[in-house]
């Protein structure tokens, strides 16, 4: 049973990565979009235009700009881009390296516990789909480090505590 559970936080935390990842390109798409639009404004046919840019095929760019164009947003309305701003999954401090080994103790803790230290270690109270994203971080995490044998684990499923090997 332990290998079915170890699987399935495998693919949880690549389910939380590829998730990151979808609102990255998400939120990347939403701003080349709008830079297209916002070039689009300035004119077509301008001497201000750089060299490269007027090298482009013409035919491409007029398309995607008039699609966007037509469609108007309503006011009040979130784009794409807003909403996963809105999430802050970004806002998120970098916790690679040793941030969750340092987490730990030699004390056994529950993954709850340490997922609290996390948080109050943040400096800011989160939202929920921050804690959420911190929570898939470190499942990774921790478990990477107990097979790397940097960190113990006893127990397991709820029962399971993680502490420093002495």
């Amino acid at each position: 049973m332990s290998n079915l559970a170890a699987a399935k936080a495998a693919i949880q935390a690549e389910l939380s990565y590829a998730k990151e990842g979808l609102a990255f390109y998400t939120a990347r798409i939403d701003a080349l979009e709008e830079t297209l639009l916002q070039l689009a404004s300035i004119g077509t046919g301008s001497s201000n235009v750089p060299a490269a840019a007027s090298a482009a095929p013409a035919q491409s760019a007029p398309k995607v700009v008039a699609a966007k164009a037509a469609k108007p947003v309503k006011p009040g309305k979130k784009t794409r881009g807003a909403k996963a701003a809105a999430v802050g999954g970004n806002d998120l401090p970098f916790t690679g390296g040793d941030y969750w080994a340092n987490l730990l103790t030699e004390e056994p803790q529950s993954a709850s516990d340490i997922l609290n230290a996390a948080v109050s270690k943040l400096g800011f109270t989160p939202t929920k789909a921050q804690i959420q994203k911190l929570a898939g971080r470190q499942t990774f995490a921790i478990n990477a480090l107990v097979k790397a044998k940097k960190v113990k684990d006893s127990g397991s499923g709820r029962e399971r505590r993680f502490f420093k090997a002495k």
